[in-house]
């Protein structure tokens, strides 16, 4: 089932990394986390034919390649939008022309990073959860 597969975080911060290494720890899920700290990595990695993750978490603001830039790849290349992969962005980022750009990309979800771990946490485990029961109904052709 496709709520079995990988998750896929790209976080080029490495404390960033860690504390959502440490989220995904105490969530328990049994969902291998496949972290990235360089989206062209993570793009090669996705445009291999055998990969179908279950969900992409990005950062946005990122070196090389940013979210914003990611996303629309994937959107613009038949192989991956064919994937389906929901995609959340979590930031820092809360401004109104963040917001909108990343609206624009038909995203599946934006968190706020913010400074309380136990908040963040909830969003990734409410961000996870939804997405294991509606796996299933969600097509990117759909919208």
């Amino acid at each position: 089932m496709k709520m079995h597969r990988d998750i896929l975080v790209i976080e080029d911060d490495e404390d960033d990394r860690d504390i959502l290494r440490e989220i995904f720890r105490d969530l328990g899920y049994k969902n291998k986390i496949v972290f990235f700290s360089d989206s062209t990595e993570a793009l090669d990695y996705i445009r291999r034919p055998e990969i179908e993750p279950f969900i992409i978490i990005s950062d946005i603001n990122m070196p090389k390649l940013g979210g914003f830039e990611l996303r629309n790849i994937i959107l613009n290349e038949e192989i991956l939008l064919d994937k389906d992969i929901p995609y959340i962005f979590i930031s820092n980022a809360q401004d109104e022309h963040s917001l909108k750009q990343a609206n624009k990309l038909s995203i599946q979800g934006y968190i706020h990073k913010g400074n309380d771990y136990n908040k963040y946490k909830e969003k990734i485990k409410n961000l996870v959860d939804y997405w294991k029961v509606n796996i299933n109904s969600f097509s990117s052709k759909k919208q």
